[in-house]
């Protein structure tokens, strides 16, 4: 049997403080440009090492049907790496992750995976370290 690629709704990071703290102090971020990863180790009740929250910004991107697109490939980029991520996280600790784009136009496919899987080589490199 192989590696689970799916992306449940309980992996869906969706409660509010857990998303303010990892946009404040608590949390810590990893910058590739135009993505921002950032992450904050948490006591979640989840049965997940980690939940995730996708945001692209309203600014740069006026219509939906292209902030949703970013967010579905930034989504499915996560959802066949995370098998990576969940074994440097363990079982014991629990992490919210936010992934932000912040580009101005949209990326191809390629790049953007390149660009988060960077993003989550830095994020597993200082795990192993702590």
């Amino acid at each position: 049997m192989g590696i689970s690629h799916t992306f449940h709704k309980l992996e869906k990071l969706s409660h509010k403080a857990s998303i303010d703290s990892i946009f404040q102090k608590k949390g810590k971020s990893i910058y590739r440009s135009p993505v921002l990863l950032a992450y904050y180790k948490t006591e979640l009740e989840t049965p997940y090492p980690c939940q995730l929250m996708v945001s692209v910004g309203k600014r740069k991107f006026k219509k939906a049907v292209d902030r949703n697109r970013i967010k579905r490939q930034i989504t499915d980029i996560y959802r066949r790496q995370k098998h990576r991520i969940y074994a440097a996280v363990g079982t014991d600790d629990k992490y919210a992750i936010g992934i932000l784009f912040l580009g101005k136009t949209h990326p191809s496919h390629e790049d953007l995976e390149k660009k988060i899987i960077s993003c989550f080589d830095e994020f597993i490199k200082l795990l192993s370290n702590d």
